[in-house]
């Protein structure tokens, strides 16, 4: 029983991870008539069908599951255009994307599967950033970023995995991936195919001046409670939140750390938190210390 258990949640976590990115295998597609269009990315077809042109194709059998993403550059009606996708919206006339998908945590890596090829020293490109809206300047702030363009070619699905740069110590509220079959000068032909995008692993930052050590999270699975116990040496003024798994923040209350051993507790009860992953995180004006958690 208890290893039947054990494996539900483990395919539960692994289901929940590959959904922080919408529609991320790609398996979900909606006809046009003539044409098919990601569900929950932005591309171009919308903006080529009447030259009856399309950079964006659902590709059979994926990497795993059903379907894939094709983008390949093409010519529409004398302009050279790439295939283009971005988890959110995308502005067709300029290129660039207009919002994302709600997300709130450190990503550390951008992982997935693909197969490329550039003509003519073309590139494929795979970007994404992190965000936050800052209240106080009205605008959105870069909390990480990746650009990772592609050489040669690969003809066989092969794993990616990108690293975000992070340029502060704050919580992002969005995330946008963006992928092109081209670079700058896009060049006909050139394509990219994609299958099973992942925001992977957890960038957690408590600077030196509130050294903590020692971190427990406990009980593992938690099912009533879950703790997070650590040693200080230092006190300091800090925030418990409990995030869902896609950074939605369920619970925050006020703590004091002292030097010592420390330890505070969270009732799940209270939060309603069905079975899965979860996270615990210790806020203060020095960083963000981050935790996994499962809850049964």
């Amino acid at each position: 029983m208890k290893k039947t258990s054990l494996l539900v949640f483990v395919l539960l976590i692994t289901s929940m991870l590959h959904a922080q990115i919408p529609n991320a295998g790609f398996e979900s597609w909606t006809s046009m008539g003539t044409y098919d269009l990601p569900d929950q990315w932005g591309n171009m077809n919308t903006a080529t069908a009447a030259s009856t042109v399309f950079t964006t194709l659902k590709g059979t059998p994926g990497s795993a599951g059903s379907c894939f993403l094709k983008l390949t550059t093409k010519d529409v009606s004398g302009v050279v255009t790439p295939g283009m996708v971005v988890s959110g919206q995308l502005n067709t006339t300029t290129w660039k994307p207009k919002s994302g998908f709600q997300y709130g945590l450190r990503a550390e890596t951008l992982k997935g599967k693909f197969q490329f090829m550039g003509y003519n020293s073309d590139s494929a490109t795979i970007s994404a950033w992190l965000t936050k809206w800052n209240t106080s300047l009205n605008r959105r702030d870069t909390v990480a970023s990746l650009v990772k363009k592609t050489s040669g070619m690969v003809h066989v699905w092969t794993a990616m995995t990108f690293p975000f740069v992070y340029r502060n110590t704050e919580n992002p509220d969005t995330a946008v991936v963006m992928i092109s079959s081209s670079s700058i000068s896009p060049k006909k032909n050139s394509f990219i195919w994609v299958d099973e995008l992942l925001l992977d692993g957890l960038v957690t930052a408590v600077q030196a001046q509130e050294p903590v050590e020692q971190v427990k999270v406990f009980p593992m699975p938690a099912n009533k409670e879950v703790s997070l116990a650590f040693m200080s040496t230092a006190n300091f003024h800090a925030q418990l939140l409990i995030l869902d798994n896609a950074g939605k923040t369920l619970s925050r209350s006020e703590v004091e750390v002292q030097p010592g051993e420390n330890s505070f507790k969270t009732d799940l009860n209270k939060l309603h938190t069905a079975p899965g992953l979860y996270f615990i995180q210790l806020q203060s004006t020095a960083g963000v210390l981050t935790r996994k958690f499962i809850t049964e």
